[in-house]
């Protein structure tokens, strides 16, 4: 099959393209810098620039699949950025525009091909519920009215119309938290695991038990 990837330059876009050519499958990954991209073997890369189909679009004609897994990454690029980019105005638009745009050409590339994918795979997370503290959540729960649900309806909004035009699309709302020990989440978790251990005690032992909703993803 011949799979293009949005976004696999990325720690998930990454796995994910290694996985697919280890399978033996023909895994083209769009990036905006091709040339400094390092991609597993088995893997090409092709320049776009994240926001229209210009250039690329006739790799979508008779491709079997597209994963667009395209966006600015949430918490930043290493661990400082994650500790240090708060979420202004400015960056909460900037996380919204690159997953809008990006599905936006998503949708014109897939619009101009003759032969369209079969099925496209629209990444989101799991912030589209929003924040429901212990309710139980199922795949048909409407949308939260937080920042990040907005993000998220708008992200999956902008490929909808890829089902007019007869092309499968399946909507995978993915764990919000990476852990990797190739990067994401785990170096900052590693970091505060002492001072995470001392505080679940310091809650137990005071009568208070504290709770999360897990949203994570493992490799």
């Amino acid at each position: 099959m011949r799979i293009i990837v949005t976004g696999g330059t990325g720690l998930i876009g990454r796995a994910l393209a290694e996985s697919l050519a280890a399978d033996q499958h023909d895994v083209i990954v769009l990036s905006r810098s091709p040339e400094k991209a390092i991609l597993p073997a088995g893997v090409r890369a092709e320049r776009w620039d994240g926001r229209t189909a210009h250039g690329w679009s006739a790799l979508a004609d008779g491709a079997d699949a597209v994963v667009n897994l395209a966006g600015e990454r949430i918490g930043g690029e290493n661990m400082v950025a994650l500790m240090t980019k708060r979420w202004t105005p400015a960056r909460k638009q900037l996380i919204r525009s690159s997953r809008v745009n990006a599905g936006m050409a998503v949708k014109q590339a897939i619009e101009a091909a003759k032969q369209k994918p079969r099925v496209l795979i629209q990444t989101s997370v799991v912030g589209y519920y929003g924040v429901r503290g212990h309710d139980e959540i199922t795949e048909d729960a409407p949308a939260g009215g937080d920042a990040l649900a907005k993000i998220c309806l708008d992200w999956e909004a902008a490929t909808a119309d890829v089902e007019r035009m007869g092309v499968r699309r399946a909507d995978v709302r993915a764990a919000g938290v990476v852990m990797s020990t190739q990067g994401g989440a785990r170096p900052l978790c590693c970091c505060h695991s002492s001072s995470w251990s001392a505080g679940r005690w310091a809650a137990a032992n005071s009568g208070r038990i504290v709770t999360r909703s897990r949203r994570w993803m493992r490799r």
